[in-house]
């Protein structure tokens, strides 16, 4: 339906649309549409909405916790998903040792990656697998 309506409605203003606000509202997009694929019910993807835009998460103590365990993560996580690394990365390998330097530190960086996200799944609570509901 998200779809239809991109496609019949908001097309021609998404594309008038600056890209940092066309990123933002993919984003959004895709984070309402996993709260209703991931509900049970039609009531309870609405409730799960309202908590998205309504600050329910950081009323309750098991949203601010998780707030407080998973802050860094998450600042981590917002300023790798802009431009910054990319530039960096590009800026170093310009030269010829900071280019040697980047293809050794790479594949060290993604494999200490691929263990600190495979340690907080493993760290992570019983989570059974989504499509068994299907």
């Amino acid at each position: 339906m998200l779809l239809i309506a991109e496609k019949l409605l908001l097309g021609h203003a998404l594309e008038k649309m600056p890209r940092v606000l066309r990123h933002l509202y993919l984003l959004l997009a895709a984070l309402v549409s996993f709260l209703i694929f991931d509900a049970a019910s039609l009531p309870e993807g609405g409730r799960a909405i309202a908590g998205l835009f309504g600050g329910a998460p950081f009323t309750s103590a098991a949203g601010l916790y998780s707030l407080k365990s998973y802050f860094v993560i998450l600042l981590l996580a917002a300023l790798g998903a802009t431009p910054l690394p990319r530039a960096a990365v590009a800026r170093i390998s310009a030269t010829r040792a900071g280019g040697k330097l980047v293809s050794i530190l790479t594949p060290l960086f993604m494999a200490a990656l691929l263990l600190v996200c495979t340690a907080y799944l493993v760290d992570g609570s019983f989570n059974p697998f989504l499509y068994f509901r299907f």
